[in-house]
């Protein structure tokens, strides 16, 4: 399949249909708020182009799983302008979820008992197991980092204030798949409910043409103007959140001088917050 990498939970399937025509699609084995998260969003097809289809999904031996269309493209290139569609599907998706109302249940939710946990259950002992890869010092840094910032009072006073919203939750160029003029967003297995700024940070600044169609695309399905000052905060927690849930891939990865380029900028994010 084009775009993302190897792995064992999908699988492509060609359905030979009747009158000749062939249809491929997509059979991932999924978590089960990834599906439902995934269903949702469906509320905003086809107007949100960068969605996919959601054809089927149920629980088997296995475990949940979903089947969506097969999408051609490919990862864009290192800093390539990202197509339009990518951004105005995107604002549709906060815009109608935007509060968290009306998400369904079953959708992790980034609050201050989800953070302890990402923090000290997964990225902590993620850290501790790769002692040997970076220097003492490094992973000391690390350590004490994710520590504090665990639940730290600015973390928990911005956790407080943020807008929540219907996430992808792991937009990156590499789950980002481009065939001309058109942006598909695929593996939803990150959703989440979280502060919508999330789903951009990692892609564009907020003084780009990308964020402009982002706002532009926002305001029009609302009915309203974006609040700046929430889209300010969002992407000033966004700084935070990226590096510390990444740091796990950036440990076993990427050299020293990547992980602490990525503990700097959690720590500058921190003291911002």
């Amino acid at each position: 399949m084009s775009g993302g990498t190897v792995s064992d939970l999908v699988e492509l399937i060609t359905l030979h249909l009747a009158g000749g025509r062939d249809v491929q699609v997509v059979r991932k084995r999924a978590s089960p708020h990834e599906a439902v998260g995934l269903a949702a969003a469906q509320a905003i097809r086809p107007a949100a182009t960068a969605v996919p289809e959601l054809i089927a999904c149920g629980e088997g031996a296995e475990g949940t799983w979903i089947i969506t269309l097969f999408l051609p493209g490919a990862p864009p290139n290192r800093g390539a302008l990202l197509p339009a569609n990518l951004f105005d599907s995107l604002a549709r998706l906060h815009a109608r979820f935007h509060g968290a109302a009306d998400v369904p249940e079953g959708i992790p939710r980034v609050d201050l008992q989800w953070w302890r946990r990402l923090c000290l259950g997964w990225v902590l002992p993620q850290i501790d197991g790769r002692r040997g890869d970076h220097s003492v010092g490094t992973v000391t840094w690390a350590s004490s980092l994710i520590s504090r910032v665990a639940d730290h009072p600015a973390v928990r006073r911005t956790l407080s204030r943020l807008i929540p919203t219907l996430l992808h939750g792991d937009v990156h160029p590499g789950n980002v798949l481009v065939e001309g003029r058109h942006a598909r967003l695929i593996d939803w297995g990150s959703c989440r409910v979280g502060p919508a700024m999330l789903d951009l940070a990692n892609l564009v600044p907020r003084d780009s043409d990308g964020f402009a169609v982002y706002r532009r695309s926002w305001e029009e399905a609302a009915g309203r103007s974006l609040d700046t000052d929430a889209a300010e905060l969002g992407y000033r927690w966004a700084a935070l959140q990226i590096p510390v849930q990444y740091l796990p891939w950036t440990i076993e990865n990427q050299l020293t001088a990547d992980v602490e380029a990525s503990l700097d900028r959690a720590e500058r994010a921190l003291a911002e917050l």
